[in-house]
């Protein structure tokens, strides 16, 4: 089953923002940049070759004038959209870094992806238990066999396989909750909405305010100690540090015994139900599943959340049967050596070509010395300088942490100059989105280079623009590794490229001939034969390139039942094991220090002892963002940012078809981005279902539409993320039409001073404090567009 988007992308392909050609911003020119206009420009078409010319002169400038290209930074990371080669959005680190190699650029500033889906698991919980390969979440082999045979329940932690999954994982993380019903396997959803997955498939949901699962988990926790309800043998066997937390728990350090009446001020949560939950929890062999953590994960301190929910999980003994950490969804990598479901592990590691800027992409750090988190861009800019610890690479080692960085790396640097966008989206998909826009209109950046399909989010905000292509418009590969199955299709070129675009592979390898590096830019056919021929399909199967070509795919046999079994117990394993079996089997070898599970962060107290906002042991912390701090008398409400059902992150909103299914059609006919809100808060802002509301803060304001319900909690709003960013003026204010929620969403930065170190540069994009407010109809008769948000092309 496809997702929505796919069958309606065919608008996509066509919208009205599509870039057709190369596009010059026409206030824009080397001597006088005028940054300030930018977002607010025309554009006027331009021919290639010129683009070119403006492209090498703008390389050749900053090289002369700063010494080398590390004045720019290239924003390549992201999703893009499926492709292998043609559509990857990675080029612009390969382009700069064969410019170091044969033009002897020098060092570039590389933004390196931050664990965007996984920042509390990768930021706290691998201080627990490490899995460092598997960004802080525990390995999933053959975990599906040991829950469905052992597993009495599950805990839906903010997990939405019905909207998420279908993006990533297909129809697959729509099957697995039914497996989980097939098998007899209780659901208990928790989260702050009735979210789609909830509705359909849990037995029963209890709604907690956002970003307060740490209290719900320290609750548990105080009702298993002083109710006897925890596994003593293998808390003593496989643990370390449980006597410290005790004590928290006890309110023996602090005064405050982290009762479940406690929890219930912060959580939202009765504290009846706290204690039901604990105690079912306990009887019962209980797995805890995400799909890749949630907006639980995502929020301020959430590295705290991901630490205390390892905590709970080792006091019910994780990997025991049934007990286990569960994913829906089956991405290879998520594994020691053998996937989620029955596979072939040789299929798994041979059967589909490897990505060709996995080292710019996953990697273990910066390819560039010189580097920047996604999530300080910003500060980068407008800062000018900035310091942090942790490289935010994904699969680094959990001791870069502790590593000190800043940008610029000396005093003498001349700082961002040059800005080369790949991906388009960081306004959307990141958190402090006004301020990244007002990031790319800072007069110290001289040029803003825009490579995209689409006239969406940050692109405006570019001098330069250059055409992509979608992927119906060349040929790829396309690799099938996130479903129940493995599979390879050769996609062939279904129409003609619109207008004058080029796919991302193409359009820095004709700006690499123009430099003199066409050679490390071999014709895309060249390069993809030579990753299919190292795959198994080739090499195994003995089907050749053009051979593959005609066939158009190869899908991937599964092991029958015996065959796995087979292949499980070379592993180690029995029949119905899997997870984290092997850890409760030998009682260590973790990646932490002591190889067990830890209460209290050897590391943390050996290398960062005084980090008061990440201490040895996880505990509760109020914060900034928290219902109850100073800020929640101006901004009340809590913001739950998911991910989109009918969009993929920023894809698809500029598809009608989409749009007509989801939005809310206001007075003015316009189509506002949906906003959960409980009848209890809409009644005395006199809000009614399709009222258009500004939710704001301090940070700026966007505008949505009203859906009053009870699936969600008193005190929160539900918005999802990736709308598009629609910038009009209301009564004088710049807002967002779009209802692009993250605009308004918190730095990093935010938690310290201005020059102070940022220790744990994680990302916050949901459980951030908002208010709303009507709008009423004659306000909003007097919307003004931006001009020149949307260029003539002709």
């Amino acid at each position: 089953m496809q997702m929505p988007l796919a069958y309606a992308w065919k608008q996509r392909i066509h919208a009205g923002t599509r870039v057709k050609y190369p596009l010059l911003r026409n206030d824009w020119s080397p001597d006088n940049p005028n940054p300030e206009r930018r977002g607010s420009s025309g554009y006027s078409r331009i021919s290639w070759d010129r683009a070119l010319d403006i492209i090498v002169g703008q390389l050749n400038r900053i090289r002369e004038k700063y010494g080398s290209m590390e004045p720019v930074l290239v924003q390549a990371d992201g999703h893009g959209q499926s492709g292998y080669l043609q559509s990857l959005h990675f080029w612009g680190h390969y382009l700069f870094d064969m410019g170091r190699e044969h033009l002897g650029w020098g060092w570039w500033t590389q933004q390196m992806r931050n664990p965007d889906s996984w920042e509390g698991y990768y930021w706290g919980a691998k201080h627990v238990w490490g899995f460092d390969d598997t960004l802080g979440e525990p390995p999933q082999d053959a975990v599906w066999d040991d829950v469905l045979e052992h597993a009495d329940m599950v805990i839906f932690s903010g997990n939405d396989p019905e909207a998420t999954g279908l993006g990533m994982s297909g129809s697959t993380a729509l099957a697995m909750p039914l497996w989980l019903k097939k098998a007899g396997i209780k659901i208990v959803a928790i989260s702050p909405d009735l979210n789609y997955a909830a509705a359909v498939h849990a037995d029963k949901w209890i709604p907690l305010r956002p970003n307060t699962d740490a209290a719900l988990y320290l609750a548990l926790a105080h009702t298993w100690i002083a109710e006897g309800l925890y596994d003593t043998e293998y808390v003593s066997t496989h643990t370390i540090g449980f006597e410290e937390f005790q004590r928290h728990v006890l309110g023996e350090d602090d005064g405050v015994a982290k009762t479940p009446a406690w929890a219930e001020q912060i959580t939202g949560v009765p504290s009846r139900t706290i204690r039901a939950l604990a105690r079912e929890w306990a009887s019962k062999k209980t797995t805890l599943s995400v799909y890749f953590g949630g907006p639980k994960i995502r929020g301020t301190l959430s590295h705290l959340v991901g630490r205390l929910e390892a905590y709970v999980l080792a006091m019910q003994g994780i990997g025991r049967p049934g007990r286990q950490f569960l994913r829906t969804g089956a991405p290879s990598f998520y594994k020691k050596s053998l996937a989620q479901v029955p596979r072939y592990p040789e299929v798994d590691r041979h059967g589909i070509a490897m990505n060709p800027m996995i080292e710019y992409a996953i990697g273990k750090g910066p390819k560039s010395p010189v580097f920047i988190p996604r999530t300080l861009a910003t500060e980068a800019i407008l800062r000018r300088s900035v310091e942090w610890r942790g490289s935010s690479a994904a699969l680094a080692k959990v001791e870069d942490q502790f590593e000190r960085y800043r940008f610029p790396p000396h005093d003498a640097h001349p700082g961002i100059r040059m800005v080369w966008n790949e991906n388009g989206s960081q306004s959307g998909s990141w958190g402090h989105g006004w301020k990244w826009l007002e990031a790319l209109r800072s007069p110290t950046i001289e040029c803003v280079v825009g490579i995209h399909p689409w006239l969406e989010n940050d692109i405006p905000f570019s001098d330069l623009i250059l055409p992509a292509q979608t992927h119906f418009e060349h040929e790829d590969l396309i690799a099938v590794q996130r479903s129940d199955l493995l599979a390879m299709f050769y996609q062939e070129q279904a129409i003609e490229p619109v207008g004058e675009s080029k796919s991302d592979f193409e359009i820095h390898r004709t700006i690499g001939e123009r430099l003199g590096l066409g050679r490390v830019f071999p014709p895309a056919d060249q390069w993809l034969k030579a990753v299919y021929e190292g795959t198994l399909a080739s090499t195994k199967l003995g089907i050749t390139w053009e051979e593959f070509k005609k066939k158009r795919f190869v899908l991937y046999d599964c092991p029958t039942w015996d065959e796995w079994v087979d292949i499980k117990k070379e592993h180690g394993l029995g029949p119905h094991e899997g997870g984290l079996h092997w850890f409760w089997s030998a009682a260590g070898g973790l990646e932490t220090p002591s190889g067990k599970i830890e209460f209290v962060s050897s590391r943390i107290a050996a290398l960062d002892p005084d980090n008061t906002e990440r201490p040895p042991l996880a505990r509760w912390m109020p914060h900034a963002e928290l219902q109850g701090s100073p800020r929640s008398h101006a901004y009340p409400l809590s913001v739950v940012a998911n991910h989109p059902r009918f969009r993929f992150h920023v894809q698809g909103d500029d598809v009608d078809w989409i749009r007509e299914i989801g939005k809310v059609r206001g007075p003015d006919g316009y189509l506002y981005e949906p906003c959960w809100i409980h009848p209890r808060d809409a009644g005395p802002r006199d809000i009614s279902n399709g009222d258009v509301v500004m939710v704001h803060n301090e940070r700026g304001a966007v505008l949505v539409g009203a859906v009053v319900t009870e699936r969600i909690i008193p005190g929160a709003l539900g918005i999802e993320h990736g709308a598009k960013i629609d910038p009009v003026m209301l009564e004088g204010q710049l807002v967002d039409r779009g209802g692009s929620i993250n605009l308004i969403a918190p730095s990093p930065g935010e938690k310290c001073g201005i020059g102070e170190e940022i220790k744990v540069p994680e990302m916050n994009v949901s459980a951030f404090l908002a208010q709303a407010t009507k709008v009423a109809a004659a306000e909003i008769a007097k919307i003004t567009a931006v001009a020149g948000m949307v260029p003539a092309q002709r």
